[in-house]
């Protein structure tokens, strides 16, 4: 069933805007989004206007509600560009009660702002900010592993304040009304030299820090290195993990990945890889490799591939993967490619393979997306011209 379209939302909630901050009609226009699902199927869907947040809940049993909040750090109307539109976060606890929101600015000011509502009392518990005061470039990640603290994360910032210290990843920990649990300092990971840009990924939810340690030289794509996969304790005391060794041994170097553009955790032992057209299934403990090629149908002048955050199912049966079609412009050449919208794949990881695409059908921006899998079903909410929707998807039964 389609959720209800965000134009009936703004009904409800701007009598509450007009009193808190007098919004104008320019700020009515929605910049960003995300969305999740709980453990329990409880779905929160989350619409950014330059001044104020929307959260939807919609509980198993169908009943919607609405919590708003004006923005701690609101946008200039008519001043956000595609690169410097707000950022979008959310991910339930495991138990299912509570739903963490991060609004970040990232390529503006690096401020982020984390807001948490409890689903039993639907009503907000916490609400904070954090900047580059806090020593690093601030993301929201989620819960770490079982518990209620949330973790928010980010590469440390450079000696000049303004880049990046690269080779290093800090992480946070709050509880969920914001009181900060490790006073004294954040845990700071080194797994690089500074020269090196691994691709990195945070895993609370497995206490994990992924980093592929993937090098690209002057080489033809066949002669590239490969690229191995470690990780690290986010938090507590630092362990290392060697996760896995590709080899292509029985294959072509281009059956693997060079530079993940998309990266998903199932379970503690099985990781997903996307990149270009392609998804790889690695199972740490056999270091089996299985893969898969999208669906798609773009050809000349149109390109489509992997480019964004992927999204897992609470019961890590299945994955949702971006894809962006890209199209040549005139007069074609090389790079002058323009956005033509974001597909989105939906695969069962076991067995793996696809269960059917979402075409993007002209959809506005944002790309926001989540998934859920219960009862043979596989379904996505997903956001689709000025409002949140669900579509299902067969799935197959395990072998």
């Amino acid at each position: 069933m389609p959720f209800r379209p965000i134009i009936l939302l703004l009904a409800l909630v701007g009598g509450v805007f007009a009193q808190e901050r007098g919004p104008r009609a320019s700020t009515r226009q929605i910049l960003s989004g995300c969305a999740a699902f709980a453990p329990d199927g409880t779905s929160a869907a989350v619409s950014v206007w330059a001044d104020a947040l929307v959260l939807e809940i919609t509980e198993p049993s169908g009943k919607l509600t609405h919590l708003s909040r004006p923005l701690r750090y609101p946008v200039t109307p008519g001043k956000p560009t595609a690169s410097a539109s707000p950022t979008c976060k959310n991910y339930f606890d495991r138990n299912s009660g509570l739903v963490a929101v991060g609004i970040g600015k990232r390529f503006v000011e690096d401020q982020l702002e984390v807001a948490v509502a409890d689903l039993k009392t639907l009503t907000w518990i916490g609400d904070w900010g954090i900047g580059l005061e806090s020593g690093f470039h601030p993301s929201l990640a989620g819960f770490l592993e079982e518990t209620t603290s949330i973790a928010v994360t980010g590469e440390p910032v450079s000696k000049d304040g303004r880049g990046y210290e690269h080779g290093s990843y800090a992480t946070l920990l709050f509880d969920p009304t914001g009181k900060q649990l490790m006073p004294t300092a954040q845990t700071r990971r080194v797994y690089a030299h500074e020269i090196d840009l691994y691709p990195t990924y945070a895993d609370p939810r497995h206490n994990r820090l992924w980093v592929f340690q993937c090098t690209v030289l002057s080489a033809p794509w066949n002669r590239q290195p490969l690229c191995p996969i470690d990780s690290m304790t986010l938090t507590g005391t630092q362990h290392v993990f060697a996760e896995f060794t590709p080899s292509v041994q029985g294959k072509k170097r281009t059956d693997l990945w060079f530079h993940p553009g998309s990266f998903a955790v199932p379970d503690s032992s099985t990781v997903l890889i996307a990149e270009g057209t392609m998804l790889w299934r690695v199972d740490l403990q056999t270091q089996a490799v299985d893969r898969l090629m999208f669906p798609i149908h773009a050809h000349y002048p149109y390109s489509e591939g992997v480019r964004g955050a992927s999204t897992i199912s609470p019961d890590g049966q299945v994955v949702a993967v971006p894809l962006t079609l890209d199209e040549l412009a005139f007069p074609y050449l090389v790079d002058n490619y323009v956005y033509r919208g974001t597909d989105i794949a939906v695969v069962q990881v076991r067995p793996l393979q696809p269960l059917g695409i979402l075409k993007h059908e002209r959809a506005s921006d944002p790309v926001a997306f989540a998934i859920d899998h219960r009862q043979g079903k596989a379904a996505v909410l997903v956001y689709r011209k000025d409002g949140w929707e669900r579509r299902e998807f067969d799935a197959a039964p395990k072998p």
